[in-house]
Formats: structure tokens, C-alpha cells, sequence
């Protein structure tokens, strides 16, 4: 299957939506997660979405990394490069300013927990199934799973997750503050598609301070964060969708804010 009849695009209302469908479970080959990773990173590169949602069918998210190309990698040397080239695009990913929301039904395990791991944020249906289960098979996660985990969701539980492979719930998922939050599978891309278009309305320069502020400032030491905070606050000052914004509280109505 060619990528585009695997992964289907749509914008509207500045909201992209990206839906995988590799029947039957959504088991992508290596190549697939780039090119998802290339797609949703164009999106917001080009600046065609505010938000990007990724999502799957009613039965997988993502249920992994094709076992055969983990196979078929015969050297530690091949293994690096296969494996930092994926997290590369994750690092992306994760760095871009503008929010990605995974939205997860179904099967979300191995690399595809790791994709999502690698988005702003995460929802979910209670019934949702993710696992890191690569410890069963005898290695470990290898596109970031191993140090995204504990940052979520503490030491401890990410451990007893990569030690055992144990599978858990989107309601689990949810009370250990993997997900954002958990919803039934027929609201969850409404629910998504919700919270993209309340982040889509605002100032977008703005919303892409934040991301940055965030997601750069917690790599950096509490007062390099502080300082790097102030310096994204001040390139707002000044602006019209500021000048906008502070008009609009005052004469109490809806912004309009300018797009690119």
C-alpha cells in the first residue's frame, strides 16, 4: 500500500486530522512512521494546520513496529541507524510549536505508544489498549519509549510497564496520567477535534510560544526556563494579535486575530 492510501489527511477550520488505515491492525513497516512523521511535520512547517490530531481505526492507533524489520536487522550498527533515524522525526515531533494530539482507539503498543509519547497530548477511549511490550520478545523500546515513559508517568510505573509489557487500559492509561483524558470511541475524534479547534482559535503565535516555552523550557535548567520564557514573552509584545487580543477583553468581545 502507498502511504497516501494509508494515512488520510483532512484541514478544516485550521484542524488537521490524519487517520492510519493499514487493515488490519495498523502494524506500520519503519518507512511508514517516517512518512507519518514527514506528514504531520510538513502540516505544520507549510503552517496548513493550527493543530494536528493523529489517530487510527476503531481496532489499532498503531500496534507496533513490523516485527519482520526488527528481524531483519542483523548488526548493533544497523540497529543505531535504523533506530536514531525514527527518533530523530519523534524529536521533531515533540519540538514542533504547534500541538499534535494523539488520539488513541484500539491497539497502541510498541512504537506506536512511542509516537504518541512523542505528541503534546494524548486522548483516549476507556477501552483503549497500550503496551511497551518489547521485553517479551527479548529487547527494549528503541524510539524513545524508555526516557519519554518515566517522564509522564514517574519512575516506578514506568518501570513495572517496560519490565513486564503489560498491557493497560485507556482508563489505567488515564488515572496514571498517560492520557490527557479518556472518552467512548464515538465521541473521541469530536472530543479531539474539540480541544484542537479551542487551541486553533487562539493567537497562533502565542499558542506557539507556549509550546516552546514548554517543551524547551523542561530540557533546560528552572532558571534558564525562566529567562527563556521572558524572551518568547517579549518577541509577543508589541504585535498586532497581542494588541488584538488585550482590545478585544477590554471591549468584550471575540478577537480577531490575523493569520500567517
Amino acid at each position: 500500500m502507498s502511504l497516501n492510501e494509508v494515512f488520510h489527511c483532512s484541514v478544516e477550520n485550521r484542524v488537521a486530522l490524519i487517520t492510519i488505515d493499514r487493515p488490519p491492525l495498523n502494524v506500520l513497516p519503519g518507512e511508514y512512521y517516517q512518512g507519518l512523521c514527514a506528514l504531520m511535520l510538513g502540516l505544520i512547517e507549510r503552517k496548513e494546520a493550527r493543530a494536528v490530531i493523529v489517530t487510527g481505526t476503531s481496532k489499532a492507533f498503531i500496534s507496533g513496529l513490523d516485527i519482520k524489520d526488527i528481524r531483519a536487522i542483523k548488526t548493533p550498527r544497523e540497529n543505531t541507524r535504523f533506530t536514531l533515524g525514527i527518533k530523530a522525526l519523534f524529536r521533531r515531533l515533540e519540538r514542533a510549536p504547534r500541538p499534535v494530539i494523539a488520539a488513541i482507539d484500539g491497539n497502541c503498543f510498541g512504537g506506536g505508544l512511542e509516537l504518541a509519547l512523542s505528541c503534546h497530548m494524548r486522548l483516549a477511549t476507556p477501552e483503549a489498549r497500550l503496551a511497551l511490550p518489547e521485553i517479551k520478545v527479548g529487547t527494549i523500546p528503541s524510539f524513545g519509549g524508555t526516557q519519554r515513559l518515566p517522564r509522564v508517568v514517574g519512575r516506578a510505573k514506568a518501570l513495572e510497564l517496560l519490565l513486564t509489557g503489560r498491557m493497560i487500559s485507556g482508563k489505567e492509561a488515564l488515572a496514571i496520567g498517560l492520557v490527557n483524558a479518556a472518552y467512548p470511541s464515538g465521541e473521541l475524534i469530536d472530543r479531539a477535534k474539540g480541544l484542537a479547534g479551542l487551541i486553533a482559535e487562539k493567537n497562533y503565535q502565542a499558542v506557539e510560544a507556549v509550546v516552546r516555552a514548554t517543551t524547551e523550557g523542561l530540557e533546560m535548567e528552572f532558571d534558564k526556563g525562566i529567562v527563556h520564557e521572558s524572551t518568547l514573552s517579549s518577541e509577543l509584545t508589541g504585535t498586532y494579535n497581542m494588541e488584538e487580543g488585550m482590545a478585544a477583553f477590554f471591549e468584550r468581545r471575540k478577537p480577531l486575530f490575523r493569520d500567517e
